[in-house]
């Protein structure tokens, strides 16, 4: 296998060629967990592992079916509800222990203080969803508003009592950030039998090899704080279910029937393989761009690697023919959706027309008729 047989693999793993996911729940769930702190590009993503809009993923979300919460880093996730609570039980330990530094500085440490102050979190919020200025208000009785720690001591509090499964997103509301909302656990997500440590990292690194595969162990690691031994445990426990090839002096893991289903030898495969040398509009945080640290896709020949990079949220990664061309950026100002396409280097006039068709097609997926599209060349 070679990194360009590699990547088609990887994106038709992730669901983004070949076979459509049947709904947001699936594509979701598929991947175990679904980077969002972007929330509209979160669902952007999502839509296109489901050939939907990006309502559909705001629907899902607003009725409970996908989850919104702290799991795995400390960082926003989507989940699909049934795998909430097994996977904060597994991976809340690690990511509370990493961040006693944090808490310390912001005065949620000390036993006795952050059991008073969540127990007023979970007052306020079993009075129904809140948002977080909502939360803000709350809390601007008890402590200095105009304290410069203020909002992020409020958003570790919140991020501890998710956590801890205490709470979770609640139903959309748009004067919420995101639309987001803080609602009781216990009032979105399913009982769910207890899985061991054991079962639990076992499941959790089977899915992430059939879902994000081939892909470096590594990778894993980032993407779930698990240690080697706990990784190399699971894989051992898992048996030939797992597969491996070498690509580039790397071992690269992958799930054998998800490789069977949508790999090399498919039936699908040489579609998906014609459509991954497309172009792309990827996430900063989708996670086809985001995990595979391992053997990323090469610049486009003659680009500039500064030109290529992209901010944190509101964009992200823009592909040709499974090479890097540059970044991309949207904004919504007064209504009018805008979609800047920015070139690390010279675009082929065939690559500049399928990405503005990209672009148009992920205004269309927002819920866009019409947008601009802004081609910047180096």
């Amino acid at each position: 296998m070679d990194r360009r047989e590699l990547w088609v693999t990887r994106l038709a793993l992730q669901q983004l060629v070949g076979a459509p996911a049947a709904d947001v729940e699936g594509a979701v769930a598929a991947s175990l967990a679904v980077q969002s702190q972007d929330v509209p590009l979160a669902h952007d993503s999502l839509a296109q592992r489901t050939g939907a809009t990006a309502a559909r993923a705001t629907d899902a979300l607003d009725a409970g079916r996908i989850i919104r919460t702290h799991v795995l880093r400390p960082t926003w996730h989507h989940v699909a509800a049934a795998d909430v609570r097994w996977l904060l039980a597994l991976t809340s330990p690690k990511v509370l222990s990493g961040m006693r530094a944090r808490h310390r500085q912001l005065a949620l440490s000390e036993p006795a203080t952050l059991a008073a102050e969540v127990d007023v979190l979970l007052g306020e919020v079993a009075q129904g969803p809140r948002t977080r200025a909502d939360l803000g208000a709350v809390f601007a009785r008890r402590w200095d508003r105009a304290d410069p720690l203020f909002w992020q001591r409020l958003s570790h509090l919140c991020m501890i009592a998710e956590l801890e499964a205490l709470i979770c997103s609640g139903p959309v509301d748009p004067a919420g950030l995101n639309g987001h909302t803080y609602a009781l656990a216990d009032a979105r997500l399913p009982s769910t039998p207890q899985r061991s440590p054991e079962e639990a990292t076992t499941e959790l690194v089977a899915r992430f090899f059939a879902s994000h595969g081939p892909v470096a162990l590594r990778d894993l690691q980032r993407w779930t704080r698990l240690n080697l031994g706990e990784i190399r445990g699971a894989i051992a426990s898992l048996g030939p279910s797992l597969g491996s090839v070498e690509v580039n002096g790397e071992t690269l893991w992958f799930g054998a029937q998800a490789m069977a289903e949508r790999g090399p030898g498919s039936a699908g495969f040489a579609a998906a393989r014609r459509r991954a040398e497309g172009a792309w509009l990827l996430s900063t945080f989708d996670e086809a761009a985001l995990t595979h640290g391992t053997l990323p896709l090469p610049l486009l020949p003659g680009s500039t690697p500064s030109a290529a990079k992209y901010g944190e949220s509101g964009g992200g990664p823009m592909f040709w023919d499974l090479h890097l061309a540059g970044a991309w950026k949207r904004t919504l100002v007064k209504g009018r959706f805008t979609v800047r396409l920015i070139a690390a280097g010279p675009l082929p006039q065939l690559a500049r027309t399928a990405l503005v068709a990209q672009a148009e097609a992920l205004a269309h997926r927002a819920g866009f008729a019409e947008a601009d599209i802004v081609v910047d060349e180096v």
